[in-house]
């Protein structure tokens, strides 16, 4: 039982005439008459009576069109939700990305893509390390990735979409304030306070140490950058942050780093999967990054306001 049989059936029984249902259709009756036949054939009964040039409905047919007209209801239904999908005037968008990522980097993305698709359902989710996040999306629990580089790419396309600085975060009274640059060996007796899964020597943190001359010694750990920066104000240790996710209060200092060491943040998808919400908000974030997502080397600052530091180290973000 196919389809377009059962729409032959429904047109020739609403028509009352195999003449007016081909008409309807705009098909050749010959080839109408063809499918209903093939289609009580299969059924193992008459579908209609015939009386010279009437018809009507057998007890048979009367069931099968309820049934019929349904099964088309719904397939026009599959249609439009379909179309809207594709028109983005309903579906879903589902983002991965690390936490410091979703907080300032996304945001504006984010309600440029809303103001433009207000029918799409978005949903955001932190997750790290990046490994963590290039698995949701092969794995399809999120359309679009953000990672910092390196990261594992197989079966994920990888764009680089912006290069941030990493700075050096110190609290109030350490040696090293009032210093508006310092090269990174210079620490390397430090205590260090640092986010427990970037202490591979593939993570942008560890590896700049590694390329300064030496290993951090780590005497306090966490699980974000925020617990970080607030273990480095109690004074249990320096820290080495990606500017993005340094967030400023009175206590803390962030010092810029000879050389700029940074770390480059991309964004990964599968390469035979984009769904046409993803494939517009990917546009957004290319667009943004292209017209100057670049960071720069930042001076240390002693900004007492959030929101002031993240205006300052959003230049071009914004659209």
């Amino acid at each position: 039982m196919e389809l377009f049989q059962l729409r032959y059936f429904s047109a020739v029984a609403h028509q009352g005439s195999f003449t007016r249902g081909a008409e309807s259709l705009y098909v050749a009756q010959p080839s109408l008459s063809q499918q209903i036949a093939k289609l009580e054939t299969e059924l193992g009964t008459r579908l209609f009576t015939r009386r010279g040039r009437t018809i009507s409905l057998t007890d048979a047919g009367t069931v099968l069109l309820g049934y019929a007209d349904r099964i088309l209801a719904l397939e026009a239904e599959a249609q439009r939700g379909v179309q809207q999908v594709v028109g983005l005037d309903r579906g879903r968008l589902m983002l991965c990305g690390l936490p410091a990522l979703d907080q300032q980097l996304l945001p504006p993305w984010l309600a440029e893509f809303r103001q433009a698709h207000p029918g799409i359902e978005l949903r955001v989710r932190e997750l790290r390390p990046s490994r963590a996040i290039a698995r949701a999306v092969l794995s399809g629990e999120a359309d679009l990735g953000f990672v910092h580089l390196p990261c594992q790419a197989e079966g994920l396309e990888v764009r680089p979409i912006l290069e941030e600085p990493l700075l050096l975060v110190t609290p109030t009274g350490h040696r090293f304030q009032g210093r508006d640059c310092i090269a990174l060996e210079e620490a390397r007796d430090e205590d260090w306070v640092w986010v427990h899964e970037a202490q591979d020597d593939d993570h942008p943190l560890y590896s700049a140490c590694v390329r300064a001359g030496f290993r951090p010694r780590i005497v306090c750990e966490s699980g974000s950058a925020q617990g970080v920066v607030s273990l480095v104000r109690a004074g249990l240790g320096i820290a080495l942050l990606p500017q993005m996710a340094i967030d400023l209060r009175a206590g803390i200092h962030a010092i810029s780093l000879i050389g700029t060491p940074s770390r480059t943040l991309a964004v990964v998808w599968p390469v035979d999967r984009l769904s046409p919400a993803a494939e517009v908000f990917l546009q957004i974030c290319l667009t943004s990054a292209d017209g100057g997502g670049s960071f720069g080397p930042t001076p240390a600052s002693q900004e007492s306001s959030s929101t002031s530091w993240q205006k300052m180290v959003m230049p071009g973000l914004s659209r």
